[in-house]
């Protein structure tokens, strides 16, 4: 496999493309030998039995064992990830530049139950978050009823539309899965590309007689304009340094510090300018973004980076409001670690009003309280205030388990 060079070019035809805006699908076959899905296969399977995710499984268990994230560093596994083909068609396909979002590989042990009706969008994961995204699906065995097929539901992506496509922050209408058409088998080899719309139902049905393992990859890409509402998944420097000089490019976050704490920027308009909220904590003096130290959602799993739960409750205790939902900003360096910002605007309800010891600022305002940090919430301010990214809504999972809601 040879290394992606350059972003974004024409790709695939005007019929493909068009075959995936119908189908919400599309299939690349050939993508890799069979030499090549060998080797890739032999890798995953090596890191499933070295560091099996989760941990509690002993290979070969019956199970679906995950390799992800920074896992990307293990030898072999990087350079499907920047793959020229795939992630030419992936930008081709999301009409703009791309970020890795998720790498992930799936393997089945025989006796596995296989996984059930569903599409991955999901306000609540960093991996699937984002208003533009779609996977990038390459089998590395035959997808067939001995080792288990991996079936989608063509058209069904159309099901989820956009409330209001022209809104600074975006939210969609809930697929409604009485109305499914119905899943057909793309009848996937080894070696194949299987491009997946993030709003394309699929299911993974459980093998019938293979006693071997079913293996595949299941990367995630965004568009670089349409950051996930829950945020990035932070990839480390050793996943990073993984990729070649050109595909390094498609890491969309990296750092060697954790996430250690989380603050929300409020934002409420006026007739003159914007105003943003901030909090002065019981026992300090000085004036800060609502938010604090906080952990990860739980029950979320590899998919590490969300802190919106976190954030939900240090809110509620700080400010007496409960809010809904937040849209991620950008992630800033502390010396404690990595603060991971926030977003929110909803003036119904910012005029019940807020408990707390808390007041508005404008931008210029927020510089001259902040001091040395002020320059860094100004930058928050002009990220969160880009016209050009497309935002969602993002939620913790405790709010909910079911998508959309």
């Amino acid at each position: 496999m040879t290394h992606a060079q350059t972003p974004h070019t024409q790709a695939l035809t005007d019929q493909q493309i068009s075959d995936y805006q119908e189908n919400g699908y599309l299939i690349i076959r050939d993508l890799l030998s069979s030499g090549e899905t060998d080797d890739l296969f032999r890798a995953v399977q090596e890191q499933a039995i070295r560091s099996p995710y989760p941990a509690s499984l002993t290979y070969p268990e019956p199970a679906k064992y995950t390799v992800s994230g920074n896992s990307l560093a293990a030898p072999g596994l990087a350079p499907i990830a920047e793959h020229p083909t795939i992630v030419d068609a992936v930008e081709c396909l999301l009409g703009q530049a791309a970020y890795l979002t998720a790498y992930v590989a799936y393997l089945r042990t025989p006796g596995d139950s296989g996984s059930g009706a569903h599409c991955d969008y999901k306000r609540w994961r960093p991996v699937g978050s984002s208003m533009n995204w779609l996977f990038a699906i390459v089998p590395l065995i035959d997808l067939n009823e001995a080792y288990g097929t991996f079936l989608v539901s063509p058209g069904s992506h159309k099901l989820t539309r956009a409330v209001d496509s022209g809104a600074h922050i975006r939210d969609l209408t809930r697929p409604d899965a009485d109305q499914l058409p119905p899943f057909i088998d793309p009848e996937l080899k080894a070696g194949d590309l299987l491009l997946v719309n993030e709003h394309t139902w699929h299911k993974a049905p459980a093998g019938t007689s293979s006693s071997q393992d079913r293996c595949g990859i299941f990367n995630k890409y965004c568009a670089v304009d349409a950051p996930p509402a829950a945020g990035y998944y932070p990839y480390s420097p050793a996943a990073r340094d993984a990729l070649s000089d050109a595909g390094k490019r498609l890491i969309p976050v990296c750092f060697d510090k954790p996430i250690t704490s989380a603050r929300l920027l409020i934002e409420r308009s006026s007739d003159r300018e914007s105003e943003f909220l901030l909090h002065r904590a019981e026992g300090r003096d000085g004036w800060e973004l609502p938010g604090g130290d906080g952990g990860e959602e739980e029950e979320v799993g590899w998919d590490i980076g969300a802190r919106i739960g976190a954030l939900q409750a240090l809110t509620r205790t700080q400010l007496g409001v409960d809010v809904p939902w937040m849209s991620y900003i950008e992630d800033v360096e502390t010396k404690e670690g990595v603060c991971r910002l926030y977003g929110f605007e909803d003036e119904a309800l910012l005029t019940d009003g807020l408990g707390g010891q808390c007041d508005w600022f404008t931008s210029d305002q927020l510089r001259r309280r902040l001091g040395e940090h002020g320059n860094e919430v100004c930058h928050a301010v002009e990220t969160w205030q880009r016209p050009d990214l497309i935002r969602g809504k993002g939620k913790a999972i405790h709010q909910s388990k079911r998508q959309f809601e």
